[in-house]
């Protein structure tokens, strides 16, 4: 069964294979990609990967750490927002939990500031 990722919500996926810097394995991600793609049909979601990783002190924008508990996580985690992808909707694997509103902002936020827009 293929998952429709929701904005905001965090999944396991299945980010296989490891290339260069970017992250591989099943790993927590976040749906950053506006519902309307998915539902119009676009195969595929933008996604920020989780780290468990965690770095310690001030690392905005290219971090934002996510309290354990938070969103299903069972270990506290880093979002990394330098390392967004579009990955195939096939490779969602299972639904965590959604984001509380202040990471959100938090995150769109750090999004504004890396993009520079």
């Amino acid at each position: 069964m293929i998952l429709h990722p929701k904005q905001w919500h965090i999944y396991t996926v299945d980010l296989e294979p490891r290339v260069g810097t970017k992250p591989g394995k099943q790993r927590p991600c976040l749906a950053i990609q506006p519902n309307e793609f998915v539902l119009g049909g676009l195969k595929s979601t933008v996604v920020l990967p989780l780290t468990s990783k965690v770095i310690n002190g001030d690392t905005f924008p290219l971090r934002i750490n996510v309290p354990q508990g938070i969103a299903g996580l069972t270990h506290s985690s880093d979002i990394l927002i330098d390392q967004m992808l579009a990955w195939d909707n096939s490779l969602f694997r299972e639904e965590l939990g959604i984001l509380p509103p202040t990471l959100i902002q938090k995150i769109k936020h750090a999004l504004t500031d890396f993009l520079d827009l």
